[in-house]
């Protein structure tokens, strides 16, 4: 199998970039089974690109790559029932799905303080 180096492709969304070396650093390298698709017109389709797609393992291990990205980042606070990642088949197979926006960001301490369950009294 081939490997390529998405920190060299530049056509590549940088918070996507770094959502991508984040889960290669904890979970492993992942195959990627989708990039940039011709007529696209979602995240698939823009330049720069917003969205890649890699193979499910399991639903175990899908869920924790899912977790991990949606608790490190928000993917548009004005559009907040919207992911970051999400496992689902849309009838190509399961497999997860790692989006960005232009409003992508990453959490911060503010926001883990303003939905934290420990409220002061």
């Amino acid at each position: 199998m081939h490997q390529i180096d998405l920190q060299q492709l530049e056509f590549i969304d940088s918070k996507l970039r770094t959502i991508m070396k984040e889960i290669e650093e904890k979970f492993g390298s992942k195959v990627i089974t989708s990039l940039y698709r011709i007529g696209d017109t979602g995240p698939h389709g823009t330049l720069p690109l917003r969205a890649i797609d890699i193979r499910s393992e399991s639903e175990k291990i899908d869920g924790n790559i899912v977790e991990f990205i949606n608790k490190n980042w928000i993917y548009d606070e004005k559009r907040p029932l919207m992911t970051c990642a999400l496992r689902h088949d849309v009838g190509q197979g399961m497999h997860i799905h790692i989006q960005v926006s232009p409003n992508t960001r990453r959490v911060s301490a503010k926001d883990l303080l303003n939905n934290s369950d420990c409220k002061d009294k």
